[in-house]
């Protein structure tokens, strides 16, 4: 007689995780209603609305319906997966602004770009676990690519679509977080910091000989760096206009902010309010307090999920979570520091605070696998 396979439920998780996430998604909320009240329409809060509640929805499910040991099988899939949508986009993309990033679906819109991020770090997690060893032995940046050919050569081919499609803050946090995982995976300092070099190199070589625009971005930030003690805000040029109107209204804002509703920026003063300058919203009308709270909400869901990997014996989910938890808080540091102008100024969102669905959609994700992660199972 066959035995019968035992099965298993959730009994409990991570709750620090799960507080952080939604205190965010209703901050996220509530500037969103702030932000549309005085544009034209409450469209694009009801939109985000929706988005949420997939979202929430989406992560609930993974919470409690997957087992991602059990699913290692797909992490290859999952990468080829994310380069045919790249190559989509490029065929049958929609452009907005110059770049092509954006598959229509009906009244929605989905970018694959951060797909291939949560791809690439299944697939890192999966193969930095079975050649950890070979990882933490490796003394020469040459053999990387002969012991991890696959690795290397899927991260290129990916890379390289994103660049085509214009996404460059999208390679760099993905970068980021891939450079923490081997990190965490235990990769030689040296090795890493070569990689590092590598990397900065090419980005260098791509702003400098690339497109016009990010050379331009490039300026405007050495004019209008936190770290110019020349700086002037009072100066008017066009292609500067966003990241000044963004540093006079943080500057407004001062230690309480002028208050939810009184801001003046979201009046059209800022274009990208909704997106790339949701948290100078927040600054201006919460203030610095208000800011901090948020970026330690987002501080407070970082360390929860690496907690969450310190405490798993497998070192392929400890990699997993870990690298959930930087997708997430790399994205947090381009997005807070380009408003503040710590940081050139480059496109993309606030997580879980900003409108869109994509990106919503993908965080959560990243969210639901660590509360999967975290999870207490009793079997029946």
């Amino acid at each position: 007689m066959k035995k019968s396979r035992l099965s298993s439920y959730v009994v409990d998780f991570d709750r620090w995780v799960l507080y952080s996430y939604l205190a965010l998604c209703l901050v996220g909320l509530i500037v969103m209603v702030d932000i549309t009240s005085v544009q034209s329409s409450m469209g694009y809060f009801y939109k985000q609305l929706g988005f949420l509640a997939g979202s929430v929805i989406v992560a609930i499910v993974i919470l409690y319906a997957f087992r991602f040991e059990k699913l290692r099988f797909t992490n290859t899939w999952l990468v080829y997966l994310a380069i045919l949508m790249l190559i989509y986009v490029l065929v049958k993309g929609t452009t907005i602004k110059g770049a092509t990033r954006q598959i229509s679906l009906g009244p929605l819109n989905f970018q694959p770009s951060f797909f291939a991020r949560i791809a690439l770090i299944f697939f890192y997690a999966n193969i930095l676990d079975k050649k950890n060893d070979l990882l933490r032995q490796s003394k020469n940046i040459l053999r990387f690519p002969e012991n991890f050919p696959a690795l290397t050569l899927l991260t290129i081919v990916v890379f390289a679509l994103i660049l085509v499609e214009r996404h460059l803050s999208t390679i760099i946090i993905s970068g980021m977080t891939l450079l923490g995982m081997l990190f965490y995976a235990g990769i030689r300092k040296r090795i890493l910091l070569i990689i590092l070099a590598m990397g900065l190199l090419a980005g260098t070589l791509i702003i400098t000989h690339g497109d016009s625009f990010r050379m331009q971005r490039m300026q405007t930030f050495q004019k209008y760096s936190l770290f110019n003690p020349n700086r002037d805000l009072s100066q008017t040029n066009k292609a500067d206009y966003q990241v000044r109107e963004s540093l006079i209204a943080l500057t407004s804002g001062g230690l309480l902010g002028t208050g939810i509703a009184r801001g003046r920026a979201k009046h059209y003063y800022l274009p990208e309010a909704r997106t790339d300058y949701v948290y100078t919203i927040i600054g201006e009308e919460a203030g610095y307090l208000g800011a901090m709270i948020v970026f330690l909400l987002h501080c407070l869901l970082f360390f929860a999920s690496l907690r969450v990997a310190e405490r798993q014996q497998s070192m392929y989910l400890k990699l997993l979570a870990a690298g959930m938890a930087l997708n997430i808080f790399c994205n947090v540091l381009v997005n807070t520091g380009v408003a503040m102008s710590i940081l050139p100024p480059t496109g993309n969102t606030l997580p879980f605070v900003s409108y869109g669905g994509s990106a919503l959609l993908m965080d959560s994700i990243a969210v639901g696998v660590i509360l999967n992660i975290s999870a207490k199972r009793r079997t029946l």
